[in-house]
């Protein structure tokens, strides 16, 4: 997740809207809507009622008018793995953006071209996230859309040409050089999701074994990025060339570990305790970046610290009204707020973490 440029990024978002005569070529244009476009949207649609559109479109900020399919892909799955049923807003999401894959596999960012059509306005965000995660929804909540199946075999496809077998790392889009640590662990959680997924592995059999192993994705991350398990907190580098250290990538990047499952248990418990200590009071006060970083309050939740991620909840309010908010930060939202409502007539939940001691 890139969107550590915050303003700038918007600003960017109007001026490929501006340009779409000239950027989109080379893509399709999503056709005027339609009147099915305008029917009411449904429930799951009204939990993201600032982003969503009667046509499904997703954007990444609020009323906004520009598409990142890798943000509103992300804002679902974070909702749908907290316990909220997004089968509807994913399904038309899903179908608006198929119009726009490329016949090799990726997506592009999609920008609002007047009153009702869309147009492909640039690269996406990266390729490599994208495509996998593009596949980890549709196996999680639209395993029996055939229409997606075929299409996520083509993402997966267009993720293999992503590999740098000699490097043991993805690029995040094709022709550059390029590689995150934050891209690839979402790369191993999703593959290992469809792998150990009866019906995901037999669907996509053919192009899961084109794709690297786990064992060789990880080794990958101490290769490229320093990752040690059983080490520091923080790879000791967040990209491939590196780049200034800042909040986002480097204090963020171990966070990815909990939310795909690559750090748990007692260990991960541990881990979770050195990066509170080290990072969480300038992040709940909102002082460590523009956006808020839900995702952190989503590991948060993942490691059984609840009152973290009820105090992130908690402060939500504040930065949504502040304009300092955007899809995933919704998703996380929807999705802490499903599993930290109160039980009727239960008395309020205490907000004592459970103790985590540092490691050794």
């Amino acid at each position: 997740m890139r969107l550590d440029t915050g303003k700038a990024r918007q600003a960017l978002a109007a001026i490929f809207c501006v340009l779409t005569g000239t950027l989109s070529v080379g893509y399709p244009t999503l056709a005027t809507a339609t009147a099915a476009d305008l029917a009411q949207p449904t429930q799951s649609a009204i939990l993201f009622a600032d982003f969503i559109l009667p046509n499904g479109a997703i954007t990444v900020f609020p009323k906004g008018d520009y598409v990142e399919p890798y943000f509103a892909l992300k804002a679902l799955l974070a909702a749908h793995r907290l316990g909220v049923d997004v089968t509807d807003a994913t399904s038309s999401f899903a179908h608006w953006l198929l119009p726009f894959q490329q016949a090799n596999g990726p997506f592009p960012r999609i920008c609002r071209s007047g009153a009702n059509d869309w147009v492909a306005c640039g690269p996406a965000d990266a390729d490599d996230s994208l495509d996998a995660l593009w596949c980890l929804l549709a196996a999680e909540v639209l395993s029996r859309d055939k229409v997606l199946a075929a299409s996520c075999a083509r993402s997966l496809d267009h993720l293999s040409t992503l590999w740098h077998p000699a490097q043991q790392t993805f690029h995040a889009l094709s022709g550059r050089s390029a590689a995150y640590f934050a891209d690839n662990v979402e790369v191993i959680g999703a593959l290992n999701y469809l792998r150990r997924d009866r019906s995901a592995a037999a669907r996509f059999a053919v192009q899961l074994a084109a794709l690297p192993s786990s064992a060789s994705m990880l080794q990958g991350l101490q290769r490229n990025y320093g990752y040690d398990p059983d080490g520091a907190l923080e790879p000791q580098r967040a990209s491939v060339p590196p780049t200034p250290y800042g909040f986002y990538p480097n204090a963020v990047a171990p966070v990815y570990l909990w939310l795909y499952g690559l750090r748990a248990g007692t260990g991960g418990e541990r881990y979770w305790h050195v990066w509170m200590e080290r990072y969480s009071q300038k992040w709940l006060a909102g002082e460590s970046d523009h956006f808020p970083w839900g995702l952190i309050a989503w590991a948060a939740y993942q490691t059984g610290d609840l009152a973290t991620a009820r105090t992130w909840l908690e402060n939500s309010d504040a930065w949504r009204a502040g304009g300092r908010w955007n899809v995933v930060e919704e998703g996380v939202r929807i999705g802490l707020t499903n599993v930290l409502r109160p039980a009727p007539n239960s008395p309020p939940p205490s907000l004592k973490s459970k103790e985590m001691k540092p490691p050794p």
